[in-house]
């Protein structure tokens, strides 16, 4: 599996594989279309069929929204790359001493023991530690998606920042709102709230349009949604801050269909805060779809202990990471995504949490310790 990953990227999944003149033969596979998978009525002796030309009408006959076939896709990827990654792990003792310390030092980061098997495993056999170290930080910073520099607030339109409650959606759009109006006029600019479950999340982005002189609608439903943005559509650039939940509460997909049902390019973007676990943020993806979201931003850097969660789910769903926000000040702490800059942050922040840790070691260390014992 690492290596057909290697090859076809994180998506890659092995359809078939059968002996071929002493050798195993794999069939893979990558960009899948689902909706030619969808199961049908079940076919004589109870065996399941597939129709690449299924009705909308039989989709709903059968219970299932595509939504919950992405959710149940998604849980059944983390259910394959557990055990790919267990299997790494107990690989590691029959690995060259280098590559040991190698995935080691990726697991300090906080990536998955997938990722960390899936860099190891391209790495060529018989290498230095540093060299392997270098390259290492050079592949995940490739990897990881980025939008041009600010190209959310050139570009402008109309722009929805979905996620889970108090990933800090709304101060995350007090930042984008005054770096437009820092860099344009403030006339171009407006935004819109859909939060009408959380108390005082209304009168804070209100507060954030008064002190920046631009204006604040507030649509609770899809109808009063499309009149606020027939209203503002005039301007460049239209933010809409939404509702959070919990990943799990299907309403927050609600927010999603919301913004998406309005006669309107919306381009949704998925906010991360990099406290939250990887299943977490994992299910939040999920929930919307990746094909639903624009790209994604990242928060809470400075509140968090590493950077590994968001930089899997960034490479493993091909997120174009827009923004990085770290800190409260508006609009000081958001910057534009640089993938270089966000991987040495995660080696930052892997050295402080050793230093702090004495039982965890520096990385360096670690590397000294797992050579001795190799």
């Amino acid at each position: 599996m690492a290596r057909v990953r290697a090859e076809l990227g994180p998506e890659a999944v092995i359809l078939s594989n059968k002996k071929v003149g002493g050798q195993v033969e794999l069939m893979a596979a990558i960009d899948l279309d689902e909706s030619t998978f969808v199961p049908t009525d079940a076919a004589p002796g109870g065996a399941r069929t597939a129709d690449a030309a299924v009705p909308p009408s039989a989709l709903d006959a059968s219970g299932a929204t595509l939504s919950e076939l992405q959710r149940e896709l998604g849980n059944l990827r983390s259910i394959i790359e557990n055990r790919l990654s267990q299997m790494s792990w107990r690989d590691m003792a029959g690995r060259p001493p280098a590559k040991a310390v190698l995935q080691s030092r990726l697991a300090q980061l906080g990536l998955s023991r997938t990722l960390c098997g899936v860099i190891s495993d391209i790495l060529p056999a018989g290498g230095d530690v540093e060299e392997y170290w270098d390259v290492a930080l050079q592949m995940l910073a490739s990897r990881v998606p980025v939008m041009p520099e600010d190209a959310m607030l050139e570009n402008g339109g109309v722009v929805a920042l979905l996620g889970a409650t108090g990933v800090g959606k709304t101060t995350t759009i007090a930042k984008l709102a005054a770096r437009f109006v820092l860099r344009h006029q403030r006339e171009q600019v407006a935004l819109i709230t859909t939060d009408c479950y959380r108390i005082g999340g209304q009168e804070q982005l209100q507060t954030v349009a008064r002190y920046l002189g631009i204006p604040m609608l507030v649509a609770t439903d899809e109808r009063e949604l499309r009149d606020a943005i027939d209203q503002l559509m005039p301007r460049r650039l239209v933010l809409i801050d939404t509702a959070g939940m919990s990943q799990r509460d299907l309403r927050l997909q609600e927010q999603l269909n919301t913004v998406k049902s309005v006669p309107y390019n919306v381009d949704a973007y998925v906010v991360l805060p990099a406290t939250a676990q990887l299943r977490a943020l994992r299910e939040l993806v999920n929930l919307f779809g990746d094909d639903s979201l624009a790209g994604a931003l990242v928060t809470k850097v400075d509140e968090s202990a590493d950077l590994g969660g968001v930089l899997d789910v960034l490479i493993e769903n091909r997120l174009p990471l827009a923004y990085v926000s770290a800190g409260q000040k508006i609009p000081a702490d958001l910057v534009p995504a640089n993938s270089a800059a966000l991987i040495a942050k995660a080696v930052e922040l892997a050295r402080d949490e050793s230093a702090m840790d004495p039982d965890s070691g520096h990385p360096d260390q670690l590397f000294e310790t797992a050579v001795a014992r190799n």
